[in-house]
């Protein structure tokens, strides 16, 4: 039996090649469904599965600290709105490449959020992350259809940081990881099908299988880094996480012939490496000053 480092290694693999493959679905259908009914069906397709865990639904008594669920629910549907329109207007390996900061902006929003500290290292990785994701940012936002997609990637990015942090304190106040996911899959349910609504384009059945696979590969994304979170630490997992990045732009050659730029490519090499030693150092401080559960990204 292969040990528990390497068992999750691959389910981070995993979860990294399922994530991009659920965006490059998602980028196939951009130019044909609005963001917003984008975003409607991938909220959906988690939504579905949650129909296996039902019996949470009894205990919706326990769930704990309102204000929580509405930033994680609010910042979490904001993330999935901008990321499907990012996603529709910018290269992929662009959008990953921006998306992937929210790791920089973990401290930023655990300082103002769950008034935590981080230690100088932490700080100067997030300053030099934030120097290497500009690199590539100039010329992009010199074309105007790119610098829309630009600018919703950092939205989704801002976003998810908050959302995550607002995860963690929902958990650490007694609510469980499981009723979390429950009620803020049928807050992005509820959130996105009103917007979706007024502009929906019935999808033609042509288009049926890259929405199957935009649900299930997204829903598979989850599930897999869940197990690779039971498996195995922040700091161990957080570099395999980051291969979405080089997974994105490899699916961008393939089916949209994007060719990541010398900058982009720099600026990855500096975000990523940024980003682990941020996520590593947090994960370090936090288990110094208390223990933490690991949660996978939702």
């Amino acid at each position: 039996m292969l040990p528990s480092p390497v068992h999750a290694a691959l389910w981070a693999l995993a979860s990294a090649i399922t994530f991009s493959a659920s965006s490059a679905a998602a980028k196939l259908l951009g130019t044909k469904l609005p963001a917003a009914e984008l975003a409607f069906f991938r909220a959906a397709a988690g939504a579905m599965v949650l129909v296996a865990v039902w019996r949470l639904v009894v205990d919706l008594g326990k769930a704990y600290d309102p204000a929580g669920y509405v930033l994680r629910c609010g910042l979490g549907v904001l993330a999935l709105y901008a990321f499907m329109y990012a996603l529709s207007a910018a290269p992929l390996a662009m959008v990953f490449l921006i998306f992937f900061t929210r790791a920089l902006m973990l401290p930023v929003a655990a300082r103002l959020m769950l008034g935590e500290r981080s230690s100088p290292l932490v700080w100067v990785a997030v300053v030099i992350g934030f120097v290497g994701a500009a690199l590539p940012l100039v010329p992009a936002l010199q074309e105007p259809q790119q610098a829309l997609g630009v600018l919703a990637a950092l939205v989704a990015a801002v976003a998810t940081a908050g959302s995550q942090t607002a995860v963690r304190r929902l958990t650490e106040a007694g609510n469980a990881p499981g009723m979390v996911v429950l009620i803020y899959s049928a807050a992005s349910v509820l959130g996105t099908l009103p917007i979706a609504l007024p502009d929906w384009v019935t999808p033609p059945a042509a288009d049926w299988p890259v929405l199957a696979a935009l649900g299930l590969f997204g829903v598979t994304a989850q599930y897999t880094a869940a197990k690779a979170f039971s498996k195995a630490t922040v700091g161990f997992l957080a570099p395999l996480d980051f291969l979405a990045v080089p997974a994105a732009a490899g699916l961008g050659w393939l089916l949209f012939g994007e060719v990541p730029s010398m900058l982009t490519g720099i600026g990855a090499v500096i975000v990523l490496g940024a980003a682990t030693v941020v996520v590593i150092g947090s994960a370090h401080t936090r288990e110094l000053r208390r223990p933490v559960r690991q949660l996978a990204k939702v």
